[in-house]
Parts: structure tokens; sequence; C-alpha cells
């Protein structure tokens, strides 16, 4: 997994914006993705002991996991 900040990676970032409005409006929600589920598409976790933060993958073997620290509450 690979912690980061939001500055880095358009499309997952963009995508992780999504997510973490997402799950600021949805508190019982703990997953999202913008399409179906398939190989390819982007998925967020909510994740952290505060429940703020956004993990991002792609379904893919080669992509890496990112976790986007804080994310949620950035829009609360």
């Amino acid at each position: 997994m690979i912690n980061t900040t939001i500055n880095a990676d358009d499309e997952r970032k963009a995508f992780a914006c999504e997510a973490g409005k997402y799950f600021a409006n949805n508190k019982e929600c703990n997953t999202y993705t913008a399409s179906e589920i398939t190989k390819g598409c982007l998925f967020a976790i909510r994740w952290g002991f505060s429940k703020d933060c956004v993990v991002v993958f792609k379904l893919d073997e080669y992509e890496d996991i990112i976790n986007y620290q804080g994310l949620v509450s950035d829009y609360e």
C-alpha cells in the first residue's frame, strides 16, 4: 500500500475526491465505485481509525493500492 496526499495521479485523484464526497454524504457506506465492478475499474474503500481516509485501487494485478489520508473529512 502507498500512503500519499492528494497531489498525485490525476485520474485517481479525481476518483478519490468523488469517493470522499460520496463517503462524507453517505456515512453508512464503506465502498464506492463509479461504474460496474470489472477488470480495470477504480474502487474505493473508506479506511482509517477516524474513517476519514480513502483507499483507492484499480482492479488490476499490476496496480498499486493508494491511501489518500484525511480525504473524507475535507468534504464534511
